[in-house]
């Protein structure tokens, strides 16, 4: 009996735990899965997209469908992180207010979105040096990126768009507010010479 039970171990012993048709089959199982959640999440997508309908059609000219007259009123819209998981950045629409207000660009800051002309989105990111920069460059500054855009609510269109990316920020996130204040300023300013 103990040479039944010897042949019978060593035969499980030199048995494979998985066999190659059982690996294929588990793998063409997840691949099918992993397909059909792809499938359900872009189905899932295209019905969440909503299309949003504007009260007026643009101008014909880009340059006038493009414009933000002055005295403009505009909503801030809570700016977004760049990674969800790390909201480094929660507030930048403040440091953004204050710096349209520092840079005395020619818009009025309304609080309540029904009453704005454009709506200003956006993200923005803020990150501490790394150890590398600390102790080779002996810079402690943060590195600061932002992004906006400035859309028309009667039109949809997208007048402006920016985007700053400060490796070496000296006062952060405000750093990164003022430049893209000044040239929204800029812009503003350009399109009244032109018009």
């Amino acid at each position: 009996m103990s040479s039944l039970q010897s042949t019978a171990g060593t035969r499980n012993r030199n048995k494979p735990l998985f066999t190659p048709p059982a690996v294929a089959l588990a793998c063409v199982m997840l691949a099918v899965t992993a397909m059909a959640q792809s499938n359900n999440n872009s189905t899932r997508d295209q019905n969440s997209v909503q299309t949003t309908v504007y009260p007026e059609k643009p101008p014909a000219d880009p340059f006038l469908a493009r414009l933000i007259p002055r005295n403009s009123k505009v909503y801030i819209a809570p700016i977004r992180p760049e990674d969800p998981n790390k909201p480094q950045a929660e507030g930048f629409e403040s440091y953004l207010a204050a710096a349209l207000r520092k840079k005395n660009v020619p818009l009025l800051i309304v609080a309540d979105r029904s009453q704005a002309d454009f709506i200003i989105e956006g993200t923005a990111d803020q990150k501490g040096p790394g150890w590398a920069k600390k102790l080779i460059l002996a810079d402690f500054r943060k590195s600061t990126s932002a992004s906006i855009t400035v859309t028309n609510l009667r039109t949809g269109v997208v007048a402006y768009a920016d985007s700053s990316d400060r490796s070496s920020a000296n006062r952060g996130l405000r750093s990164s507010a003022e430049k893209l204040a000044k040239y929204l300023k800029k812009k503003m300013d350009d399109d009244e010479k032109k018009k």
